[in-house]
């Protein structure tokens, strides 16, 4: 017996959802059903409890969190994405709470999640909303491009505003406990990425006090807002 996946739609940028639409409107599981690399090899040391999967694409990452026992709501802006993940939800016999959603316009709760996750997806602006979403000891893990990137490979976004910058998920995560680092240079294969990659790892812990998460929040929407400090 299968749970299949709830979803609602919301708010969302009428672009991107088109382009996402057209990306994900196919047979095939653009990124395969396999999850992240990093993430499997992670799996062990992330907090366990209630995951948020942004961007969550076909469900890949969702899925396989939710086979762990995770509480797992993915957020995505296209419906054609949470359809698939609706059907891969289906095959592995798990429940995934799915919602069409653009983050620029949703609040998802604070205090909420025990685990977010951001898997080749990166929008600076909506930094301070994660971290305020990470309940205590909750846990941020992400994998995206660097800016290294275009130099190395064929694939992935050009513009540097969708790229990370040497360093700069350490400052930005700072008063976070940084759990694990690595910007390197990997050998993808994930259906459609195959080859090489530059890409920035990450995995950070919310060990601070109330007032820190205040304090953190102001000065990541500095950031967000002005650039660097």
């Amino acid at each position: 017996m299968y749970n299949s996946l709830d979803w609602q739609e919301k708010t969302m940028s009428i672009k991107d959802k088109e382009k996402w639409d057209r990306r994900y409107h196919c047979k095939e599981y653009v990124y395969g059903k396999e999850p992240s690399d990093f993430l499997r090899q992670k799996i062990n040391i992330l907090a366990k409890g209630d995951a948020l999967v942004l961007a969550m694409g076909e469900g890949r990452n969702a899925v396989y969190l939710a086979q762990f026992g995770y509480t797992t709501t993915g957020i995505d802006i296209s419906e054609f994405a949470i359809r698939k993940c609706i059907k891969l939800a289906k095959e592995k016999d798990v429940y995934v709470n799915g919602m069409i959603t653009d983050l620029d316009e949703d609040e998802m709760g604070k205090r909420k999640y025990d685990l977010i996750t951001c898997f080749y997806f990166f929008d600076r602006s909506l930094l301070p909303k994660i971290i305020s979403m990470l309940k205590p000891q909750g846990m941020f893990i992400l994998e995206q491009f660097s800016i290294e990137n275009p130099k190395q490979s064929t694939y992935g976004p050009r513009n540097p505003d969708y790229l990370i910058r040497p360093n700069e998920l350490l400052e930005t995560f700072k008063l976070l406990k940084i759990l694990y680092y690595e910007d390197t240079i990997v050998e993808l294969n994930e259906a459609w990425w195959q080859g090489t990659a530059a890409i920035v790892r990450l995995i950070a812990q919310n060990c601070l006090t109330e007032n820190d998460m205040k304090k953190t929040e102001l000065a990541l929407k500095w950031q967000a807002k002005h650039g660097r400090p």
